[in-house]
């Protein structure tokens, strides 16, 4: 079986619009199966060989595609196998599709002091051992990572994993995320104390370093290339920016530009390759370098999305601090200003985690803030100066905006975060024997906090060395997060915690004791008390106090949050607290049940919020799990397996409004079947059932890919709400005798497909012949359609079938408010996809008959029909293009694979932009001014096309900054070659040849051109000769009889002065 999907947002007024098309790119799951992608209208699923037959469910959630196999449901549920292996979305941003990665990388948990066997990840080869958290990272061929699956798992049906084996984590990639700012927090004060970070080791856990930089001659004592790049060298700049930040002497620029600790020794680890991206498990390994190596302290301005519970990152932080007593000083992210968006690592309890702040110590927008996913934490801990700072470039670097010769300034929390490394290690040299624990408590409790930032914000507020070398109490923990009073608050008690204090010196120290607190509207808040006002700490001894939260001396919903102070004359130890008042809520408890009525551990559940931002996946092994959720409207979606998971049952409640404590019966008997006849003897190779709903605030996606309709029931419990819009999808594809096919769908609207029922008559039917030329032999061709609701919404999948090439097959198609679209790609025989043509979308009527055509020449630059401008698009002071640049002589927008490709835009005459590819890409911070654009591209085809093998384009518009929340199309105008040729893509030879030039809009609207050349060659472009262009826009040809190919160049002016030249190269051949 061979599914593709195409989800789609049909609206009335846009049921016609084309998508938009794309290149397929195809992603190997760990399981072997394989998903192929094209853009965000066509996705398919092939089972792996053996699997045929395996049931998917898919669901689309906050614009990620998930496609989860029957036989891995209970391991992602219960948290066993990572779910980002099947999220489509994330492993094609990590770059981890088949075109850019020929193996699947994998960390793999053991239990402790037990090491996996080869045997439990054959034939899967392992690139390193991570004995800091107990796991191997292993490299699985996706050509098998079936067998690999196989090896990490047992049990047929429902799959458990292998007894050495605990868990298995996607091996995910982190990216790379001084002037007045080194004095902003305070440096020179040690510097003038004698510390300069001397003896410290300063781990740069990044891009690598510039040793050739004069800033950092000689502060290199060991380097480690861990990435996938072939050497050292820091070809992104990122790490030289840092590694000057917490060390560089300022020798270039006569100490200007100092790094914060200039005496510390630096360990290079490059962790990050020539792109800024590293595997998780590639870091680690620098990790465990940088603390068997002694590092003091190590820098780590990196991160990738937190996700709930211990991550493989989170855990080597955590593990590596307390064995070696290192501490690893992270960057909070770059995701602000919403809560919970710190990433990970720098989500670990053990690191000391940095936001940024400007040179006013105000909180950078970018900055990200708490609380951590899952455990609700404070972090970050500190802040420190993050936003327009200079330091040192790396040789012929290109990163950030030049300040004079070898200096660069950029902004984010990369770079506060080597400030506070640097300032740890000033205070590391003045206290050698401190732990990396220690350090942080001292550095965060001696920070100086902005009044209006909050403790989740800011944690204690912004590093200052001078207070940190002088102070000698600290507090432990360094941050008290209280939890959360539960609503109704009347029933609650208030919560209380200890706080230890630690004096450092060797005298007795009296502390004065306040809670300085806000609420969550800013307002001050007394939500916050003490067991005393004052303390005495006995020199290098320890004194408790009580913290108590009480939320309910407060009004407001939400976080209470600031800091106990404690005072000793001029020093200061701040604790920042917080506690969660929680808002109205209720328990919503969801009980599953098999077909016989039992409880059961085979299901899979999504919970999402209708009114607001929550989507959860709630999963107890005993079949009954319950959520503590804010009043409000929520979806449930569960799929409860049955008989080893070769049975389906999708059960949905599509407004759940939660008012009270409720409980649901997720009950397999009383789903419905589903219920398609085909007018003929026909066989089921996909029936996709399921629904899309959309609220005010979400849109989701969900359903079941199975080939056997009999195997699935689906049942509803309540009604949508009436400002939701829920579309039911019963989507089946059949093959029918003599190699005809059925395309059978229907989107019943405001409810999900339970007990649907369909006969179908032949006379419903509208039948399409669709022939397919070719452009290489020895290729085939797969074919795709999809079926669209003309009105509601839907994500559509859909069966991705072999289609000879040339050849043609017989299509049946329903045409209840079904809007069709499809494709064809070219593809070797071992599936590498070559070229896709994308069809307009269509609509048909019953009993009429259509033909349609895919893959002749000429291909070239063209817009497939649509309502939308989508190709070329400019917001704000960006511009996005996606010019399809193989566009059939059918008008099915074209994408093919090429050796090579350049497009640059020029604003004015003046480069702003360069790309390596097709057309394609997004250019950003263009001049706000209005002013003429040239965008030029220049595209060498693949080794397995002999037509089109080059193609040269240019186009020159006028735009400027678009503002508003929408997107405004660019005036690219497409001119086509059209000439008439025999399905070979051939002409005679020796005879005169009508060209018809065809220009056309972004929409595929036919335009009238001002101007109009054309020129031939027929020695591939060596030389040149203009041609006559006769009445209706044709170019005249006369071919030599000795030629064998035809080369085009044409160029158009339209009505406004938009213009286009187009060069394609081998356009057609000739023949005797």
């Amino acid at each position: 079986m061979l599914l593709s999907t195409a989800p789609a947002i049909a609206a009335p007024s846009q049921a016609m619009a084309a998508p938009a098309a794309e290149q397929q790119r195809a992603v190997t799951l760990v399981t072997g199966d394989q998903v192929f992608v094209q853009g965000s209208t066509s996705r398919s699923v092939r089972p792996a060989k053996g699997r045929e037959g395996t049931a998917f469910r898919t669901f689309t959630l906050d614009d990620h595609v998930y496609v989860i196999p029957a036989d891995a449901e209970r391991l992602v549920a219960t948290g066993a196998v990572d779910r980002r292996l099947f999220d489509v979305t994330t492993l094609l941003d990590l770059g981890y599709d088949d075109a850019h990665s020929t193996a699947l990388p994998l960390i793999v948990s053991h239990p402790a002091g037990q090491m996996i066997g080869q045997s439990h990840i054959a034939p899967a080869s392992v690139t390193r051992e991570l004995r800091s958290i107990d796991a191997v990272a292993i490299s699985a061929d996706k050509r098998q990572t079936g067998a690999v699956w196989d090896a990490l798992t047992k049990g047929d049906g429902v799959r458990t994993l292998e007894g050495s084996v605990t868990r298995v984590w996607l091996d995910g990639k982190r990216r790379a995320v001084l002037d007045r700012s080194v004095k902003q927090i305070g440096a020179p004060a040690a510097w003038a104390a004698g510390l300069t970070g001397a003896g410290v080791k300063v781990a740069v856990l990044d891009t690598g370093v510039d040793q050739t930089h004069p800033d950092l001659a000689d502060r290199e004592i060991a380097e480690r290339n861990f990435s996938d790049s072939a050497d050292n060298v820091d070809r992104v700049g990122h790490g030289t920016h840092v590694a000057s930040t917490v060390g560089g002497t300022g020798a270039a620029s006569g100490g200007r530009y100092r790094g914060v600790a200039y005496g510390a020794s630096i360990l290079d680890g490059k962790v990050l390759d020539d792109y800024g991206s590293g595997p998780d498990s590639s870091i680690i390994a620098g990790m465990e370098w940088a603390a068997e190596q002694g590092a003091d302290i190590v820098n780590m301005s990196l991160g990738g999305y937190d996700t709930p519970g211990l991550d493989p990152m989170e855990e080597a932080v955590n593990r590596l601090s307390q064995k070696y007593g290192t501490l690893f000083v992270i960057a909070a992210g770059n995701s602000g200003p919403a809560g919970e968006t710190v990433a990970s690592p720098g989500s670990a309890a053990a690191a000391l985690t940095v936001g940024a702040v400007d040179r006013d110590d105000v909180l950078a927008e970018f900055s990200s803030r708490g609380p951590t996913i899952g455990d609700g934490a404070i972090k970050p801990d500190v802040t420190a100066p993050g936003v327009g700072i200079v330091a040192a470039a790396h040789a012929g670097g290109t990163i950030g905006e030049p300040v004079e010769e070898g200096y660069t300034r950029l902004s984010g929390t990369s770079m506060a975060t080597p400030h506070v490394a640097g300032a740890a290690a000033l205070l590391a040299q003045k206290h050698p024997d401190w732990t990396g624990e220690r350090l942080k408590a001292v550095l965060s409790g001696s920070a100086s906090p902005h009044p209006k930032a909050t403790a989740f914000e800011q944690g204690a507020g912004r590093i200052a060395v001078a207070a940190a070398l002088t102070g000698t109490v600290i507090s432990e923990p360094v941050s008290l997060g209280l939890g959360t009073q539960r609503w109704p608050y009347d029933a609650q008690e208030p919560i209380t915690r200890t706080l230890t204090y630690r004096n450092l010196g060797d005298s007795p120290v009296t502390l004065a004791l306040s809670v300085d607190a806000t609420a969550p509207d800013g307002t001050p808040a007394e939500a916050f008390s003490l067991s005393a006002t004052t303390v005495t700490v006995p020199a290098s001894g320890q004194a408790q106090v009580t913290v108590t939260g009480d939320a309910r001396r407060g009004t407001a919903d939400g976080v209470y949050s600031g800091a106990v102070l404690a005072t000793a004359g001029d020093s200061v130890t701040r604790t920042p607290i917080a506690i969660h008042r929680e808002p109205e809520s209720y328990d919503l408890t969801l009980a599953y049940l098999d077909e016989n009525g039992a409880p059961t551990p085979e299901y899979a559940g999504v919970l999402l919020g209708l009114d607001s931002s929550y989507a959860g996946f709630p999963y107890d092994a005993d079949g009954t799990v319950t959520t503590r959720l804010p009043k409000g409207r929520y979806l449930v979606d569960g799929t409860v397996y049955t008989h080893a998971g070769n049975r389906a049952n999708l059960i949905v409640h599509p407004d759940v409004v939660l008012d009270r404590d409720l409980s649901f019966t997720m009950d397999s008997r009383i789903g419905k079947p589903v219920n398609v006849v085909p007018p003929a003897s026909a066989r089921l190779e996909l029936g996709d059932i399921g629904y899309a709903i959309q609220s005010r605030t979400r849109l989701f996606g969900s359903g079941l890919l199975i080939d056997d309709l009999n195997v699935l029931t689906v049942a509803q419990l309540g009604r949508p709400h009436k400002g939701d819009i829920l579309t039911g999808k019963v989507n089946t594809q059949w093959a029918g005798a003599g190699g005809e096919t059925y395309g059978l769908a229907w989107f019943p609207a405001g409810t999900v497909p339970a007990g649907f029922t369909k006969t179908v008559l032949k006379r419903d039917l509208a039948t399409v012949h669709a022939e397919f030329g070719t452009t290489t032999k020895g290729h085939i061709g797969r074919r795709s359609v999809s079926p669209f609701p003309a009105s509601g919404t839907a994500f559509v999948w859909s069966l991705l079938s072999d289609v000879p090439l040339p050849g043609a097959r017989t299509e049946h198609y329903s045409t209840d408010d079904t809007i069709w679209t499809g494709f064809v790609n070219q593809a070797d025989t071992d599936g590498g996809i070559h070229a896709t043509w994308t069809a307009p979308a269509q609509t048909y009527r019953a009993g009429h008959r259509y033909t349609s055509r895919y893959i002749d020449a000429v291909y070239g630059p063209g817009a497939a029909a649509s309502k939308n401008a989508t190709l070329a698009l400019r917001r704000d002071d960006t511009i996005s293009i996606d010019l399809p640049m193989f566009t059939d002589g059918n008008g099915n927008a074209g994408f093919s694979r090429t050796e090579r490709a350049t497009t640059t835009l020029s604003y004015n005459g003046k480069l702003v932009g360069e790309i390596a590819a097709p057309a394609s890409g997004t250019f950003e911070n263009l001049p706000p001014e209005p002013g003429v654009y040239r965008l030029a591209t220049s595209v060498v085809r693949a080794d397995a096309f002999d037509l089109s093998t080059r193609i040269d384009a240019e186009w020159t518009f006028r735009s400027a900054h678009v503002g508003g929340d929408q997107p405004a199309a660019l005036d690219v105008i497409f001119l086509r070659f059209l000439p008439r040729l025999e399905a070979d893509d051939s002409a005679k030879a020796g005879r005169v040849q009508l060209v018809p030039l065809h220009l056309q809009d972004q929409r595929g609207a036919t335009l009238r051109p001002k101007r109009l050349t054309a020129e031939v060659s027929y020695d591939e472009g060596k030389t040149w000769r203009q041609v006559p262009i006769v009445p209706a826009q044709m170019a005249k040809l006369s071919h030599p009889k000795n030629a064998s190919t035809v080369s085009l160049r044409a160029s158009a002016t339209d009505a406004d002065g938009n213009t286009v030249k187009e060069t394609v190269i081998r356009a057609y051949k000739l023949r005797p």
